[in-house]
């Protein structure tokens, strides 16, 4: 019967060092906030660009058809 107790114990101490291990390396994979804002500004950055292009293909468009 102390065998079995022991062997419980046993398992329990390696699951209880497994979960510790997923949360720790789930912890090491969070992307910095630092990435995010420089992700973010420069696709703003993009998104602004092309609208500009998109009302300067529109103005000139508008141009061409009023000529």
């Amino acid at each position: 019967m102390a065998w079995l107790t022991a062997l419980i114990k046993a398992v329990l101490e390696w699951l209880t060092a497994e979960v510790k291990k997923d949360t720790k390396a789930s912890d090491a994979d969070a992307v910095p906030q630092s990435l995010k804002d420089r992700w973010r500004d420069r696709i703003n950055a993009q998104l602004e660009k092309q609208k500009k292009q998109n009302e300067d293909t529109k103005d000139s468009s508008d141009s061409d058809a009023s000529n």
